[in-house]
C-alpha cells in the first residue's frame, strides 16, 4: 500500500493502527534491513539509557513487569515496551509507569511515515520504532525491550541492548521459528550481544542456543550454574556470585521469572536496595497471569497459549485444594500446539468449553479441532455464551479456568467483571 498523505498527528489512534496493519508487509521473516535502514535515518539505534531485551517462549512480559517494577521503586527513569496488549494498544508502552496520550503515539508514528516513504515495514516493524522514538524523547535511565517473536528477525533486535535475558525455550510459534527446541532456541539466541551478558532462565537450554552465543561470544549466565534458588515452605533464597538473600516471600507471578529478573538486574551497574526487591515481591501482579477474579465459584484467568505454559498453568492447579469440578474455557489461534495444550490439563479438567478467536490466523469452525477434542468438550461460538452455559451448571466449589489468548483473556476480563 502507498503512503497515506491524509494521515497526520491529529489523526486518531484507532485510524492510524488501522492503516499500519494494512501495511503489515510480510517481511517472510528475511532480514531487518528496511526497520536498520529506518532507524538509522531517525538516529534510533544509540541510546544513553541502559537497555534490556527480553526474550524466551514464556514469562517475558512478566520479566519485563518485574524489572520496571524494581527500577521504578529504586528512584530511575524508565521506559518499558512490551506486547500484546491485553485491552488497548497505550499499554504496549510505558514511561516512568505510566501510558502515553494518543496524540504521542500519533506523532510518533507520523514521523515514521515521513521517513518511510516507500520503505516496507512490518506491523511490529513500525510500532517498535515508535517506542524507540518515544523513548529517545526522555531522559530515561533504563529501557526494557520485550522481544516480540523469536529473536534474531524480531524489530527489538536492532538495538545494541546491554543486557539480554532469556526466560526459557518452549515449542510455539512454529510456523515462523521451527518445529524443535533447537530451531527455536537458535532464533532467541540472536539477541546475545558481543561482551555483554545473556541471562538464561532454564537449566537445559538446545546446543544450537549455546553454539550461537559462543559464536557471538557473548557471557552466559545460566541457572543453576550462575545462580541458584532454594525452595521452602514459606520462603525462597537467592543465591549469585556474591549475593545472598534469605527468607525472601513468594511472589505472586512466577519465581522463576523473578529470579531471572534478579539476575539481570544484579549484572547491571545499577544499584538497588534489598528492601525495595523485598517490598516489590510482595506487591507485583498482573492482569491474565494466574488471575484470580473472583471466588465461590472460583474464577481464574491465564494467557497460557503453548504447552509449556499450560504445564505451569496445570501445577499451579493442583496445589488448589478443591473438591468441585473443574471447567475450562479455552480459546488459542490456530497455529498453535492445541493437542500439547489439551494433554497438560486433559486429567484435571472435567469440563471443556472450546470459543473460536476470529483473526486472521484464529480457528473459525470446530471441524478444524475435532480430531483433537477430549470427548467432554463444548464448542460455542463465543466467550459470552460459555459463560452462560457454564454459570447454569457450576457450583460454589467449583473451579472455572479461563485461558489461551491474550484476546480471550480480555474479553473474559470485561464479561466476567460485569456480572461478578
Amino acid at each position: 500500500m502507498e503512503k497515506n498523505n491524509i494521515l497526520n498527528i491529529n489523526t486518531s489512534l484507532s485510524i492510524w493502527l488501522k492503516y499500519i496493519k494494512q501495511l503489515n508487509i510480510k517481511r517472510n521473516y528475511n532480514g531487518l534491513e528496511n526497520c536498520i535502514f529506518i532507524a538509522k535515518e531517525m538516529d534510533l539505534l544509540n541510546f544513553c539509557a541502559f537497555v534490556f531485551i527480553v526474550g524466551g517462549t514464556n514469562g517475558k512480559g512478566t520479566t519485563c513487569f518485574i524489572l520496571e517494577r524494581i527500577f521504578l521503586s529504586s528512584g530511575y527513569r524508565v521506559g518499558l515496551y512490551t506486547s500484546p496488549h491485553l485491552f488497548k494498544y497505550r499499554e504496549r508502552i510505558r514511561v516512568n509507569g505510566k501510558y502515553l496520550s494518543d496524540t504521542e503515539h500519533t506523532r510518533a508514528f507520523a514521523e515514521i511515515e515521513r521517513f518511510r516513504k516507500k520503505v516496507s515495514l512490518s506491523y511490529f516493524d513500525f510500532i517498535t520504532l515508535s517506542a524507540l522514538i518515544l523513548f529517545k524523547r526522555r531522559k530515561l535511565d533504563v529501557i526494557i525491550l520485550e522481544v516480540g517473536l523469536g529473536g534474531r528477525l524480531d524489530a527489538t533486535n536492532i538495538v545494541n541492548s546491554d543486557i539480554s535475558v532469556i526466560t526459557n525455550i518452549g515449542i510455539d510459534h512454529i510456523t515462523h521459528l521451527g518445529f524443535t527446541r533447537s530451531d527455536i532456541g537458535y532464533e532467541k539466541a540472536h539477541i546475545a550481544k558481543k561482551n555483554k551478558y545473556i541471562i538464561v532462565g532454564e537449566k537445559d537450554v538446545p546446543d544450537s542456543f549455546l553454539q550461537v552465543i559462543k559464536i557471538k561470544e557473548a557471557i552466559l549466565k545460566k541457572i543453576d550454574l550462575d545462580w541458584w534458588i532454594t525452595y521452602k515452605k514459606n520462603y525462597w533464597n537467592y543465591f549469585s556470585d556474591g549475593i545472598n538473600l534469605h527468607y525472601l516471600p513468594y511472589p505472586k507471578v512466577s519465581l522463576e521469572n523473578f529470579s531471572t529478573a534478579l539476575t539481570a538486574l544484579f549484572h547491571s551497574p545499577f544499584n538497588v536496595n534489598e528492601n525495595v526487591i523485598i517490598n516489590s515481591i510482595k506487591h507485583i501482579t498482573l492482569p491474565g497471569r494466574f488471575q484470580i477474579l473472583s471466588n465461590n465459584p472460583k474464577v481464574i484467568l491465564d494467557v497460557a497459549h503453548n504447552p509449556h505454559a499450560v504445564l505451569h498453568l496445570s501445577k499451579k492447579i493442583k496445589n488448589i485444594k478443591s473438591i468441585g469440578k473443574i471447567y475450562a474455557i479455552m480459546g488459542v489461534l490456530k497455529d498453535k500446539d492445541i493437542s500439547g495444550m489439551i494433554l497438560n490439563l486433559e486429567s484435571l479438567v472435567d469440563y471443556w468449553y472450546f470459543i473460536p478467536i476470529y483473526r486472521d490466523i484464529g480457528i473459525s469452525s470446530k471441524i478444524q479441532l475435532i480430531d483433537i477434542l477430549p470427548k467432554n468438550f463444548n464448542f460455542l461460538e463465543n466467550f459470552k455464551l460459555a459463560w452462560y452455559d457454564i454459570n447454569l451448571k457450576v457450583k460454589k466449589e467449583d473451579i472455572i479456568l479461563i485461558f489461551g489468548s491474550f484476546y480471550l483473556v480480555s474479553e473474559a476480563i470485561r464479561v466476567v467483571n460485569l456480572n461478578v
